[in-house]
């Protein structure tokens, strides 16, 4: 497990150095939303593992770099699972996952990754370690950066622990077939839009100012 403060280190190092980052976890999605040209690449995969896990709380912790698998393996001893299941590879990373905002014909029922996620850990473009949310399905009211991060990318910061909610296994994928909906073979995300320009360039240069994270992932003017 790499950890946050070395996450964060290599960040300031690469603002330091003028490198720009594209973020990885297993590499099953690089070709995913627009090329990215960057120098070097930050990679999360080492970086995995269960943080805890409270089967009655129905809540899971995990480092960004655990796979789908892993956690599913974790969670079916005792009948569970996160709603999401993403169309695509099960070898892909948690954090890979949320920062697409990828699911599969399960958030009919059961929302997206951001219905899904209580809380995160994120490492910003600054180098700065933020956690958002928390561990329990209540929740404190504010704004919600848990929600904003989801579906960014990895242009605002790098998630590097996730929470999530638990669900019962008592409905399984095959009762949930008629719902599927055709996605490209080889890959679970949703093609990367930016809505509101002049928010998304307001957030990167509070977030990511030095501009490091995944540039032009989202086809934004580079």
């Amino acid at each position: 497990m790499r950890g946050d403060d070395v996450i964060a280190a290599a960040i300031r190092d690469a603002i330091t150095n003028h490198v720009t980052l594209r973020i990885v976890g297993c590499g099953t999605w690089l070709d995913a939303g627009a090329p990215v040209t960057a120098d070097a690449y930050l990679t999360l995969k080492e970086d995995s593992g269960i943080i805890a896990y409270v089967p009655d709380d129905l809540t899971v912790t995990a480092r960004a770099g655990t796979t789908l698998r892993e956690l599913a393996e974790t969670l079916g001893a005792n009948d569970q699972w996160i709603a999401l299941d993403p169309e695509g590879d099960d070898d892909a990373t948690l954090g890979a996952t949320v920062a697409t905002c990828s699911y599969g014909p399960a958030a009919a029922l059961f929302g997206t990754p951001r219905d899904q996620v209580l809380g995160m850990t994120v490492v910003l473009g600054t180098g700065d370690v933020i956690h958002a949310g928390g561990r329990v399905v209540k929740n404190v009211a504010g704004f919600d950066l848990t929600r904003l991060m989801i579906g960014a990318w990895g242009t605002l910061g790098v998630i590097t622990e996730i929470t999530f909610r638990v669900r019962s296994r008592a409905m399984r994928k095959d009762s949930m077939a008629h719902m599927r909906r055709p996605f490209p073979a080889s890959y679970g995300f949703r093609e990367p839009i930016i809505v509101n320009p002049r928010l998304s360039a307001a957030l990167k240069q509070r977030f990511d100012p030095a501009g490091i994270l995944n540039p032009g992932i989202m086809r934004e003017p580079q």
